[in-house]
Formats: C-alpha cells, sequence, structure tokens
C-alpha cells in the first residue's frame, strides 16, 4: 500500500559520504619524525577531553618538540576553532617562533576551519 502511494518508512541512507578525516589538508613537513635540536622548530598540538563532577571540559596544548614543554593551552566546555586559536595565540606570544616553524596537529574540524 505504501509503494502504490510512494510513500516510505525511513529515508534512504547516502552512499559514499566524504570524510575529510582520511584527506591531507596540507603536505606533512614532520614525516614522523619528532626529533628535534632546539626550541621552537616544531610545535605539536591535540585536544583532550577531561571528565569532571560538574561536566566535562576540553583542553588544547601546544607542545614544543624539542624541550617538551607545554608553551600553550586553553580550557573550555566544546572543542572548538577558537579554543584551539587560544593556545596558539598564548604560545606565539610567549615563545615568539622564528618564520619557518612547524606546527603539528592533526585534521580534526577545530584545526581544520
Amino acid at each position: 500500500m505504501m509503494r502504490e502511494l510512494g510513500i516510505s518508512d525511513l529515508p534512504k541512507r547516502r552512499k559514499g559520504r566524504s570524510n575529510i578525516k582520511h584527506l591531507a589538508m596540507s603536505e606533512d613537513f614532520v614525516n614522523r619524525e619528532f626529533g628535534r635540536d632546539g626550541a621552537n622548530q616544531l610545535w605539536m598540538s591535540d585536544i583532550a577531553e577531561h571528565p569532571t563532577r560538574e561536566r566535562r571540559v576540553f583542553c588544547c596544548v601546544v607542545l614544543d618538540a624539542w624541550s617538551r614543554k607545554i608553551v600553550g593551552w586553553s580550557i573550555d566546555a566544546r572543542p572548538t576553532a577558537a579554543m584551539v586559536n587560544s593556545a596558539l595565540a598564548m604560545a606565539i606570544a610567549a615563545r615568539k617562533p622564528a618564520r619557518g616553524m612547524v606546527v603539528h596537529a592533526d585534521h580534526g574540524p577545530q584545526y581544520t576551519s
């Protein structure tokens, strides 16, 4: 009866949806070689989720690959691009890196937006 009336129970799933997770957004300048011989040559960044009693919070950190020190960080209730920008701004203000320094991060939407 539904077929005769031209209606269906659920919308059909779309096939072949693109997933940007597997697409390279830029050239890989690190090539899995994280060792450096001086400060401010390579920074690495990531976002971590931390559950608390009240709610979960997200922390974005920027780490200097050579010294293994956190050079910038930001905490927010949601993992946003603004949180990433705040952490990078803190790192840049504190370290004043030279031209050519590389920031290595994943391809999450907070970094690729």
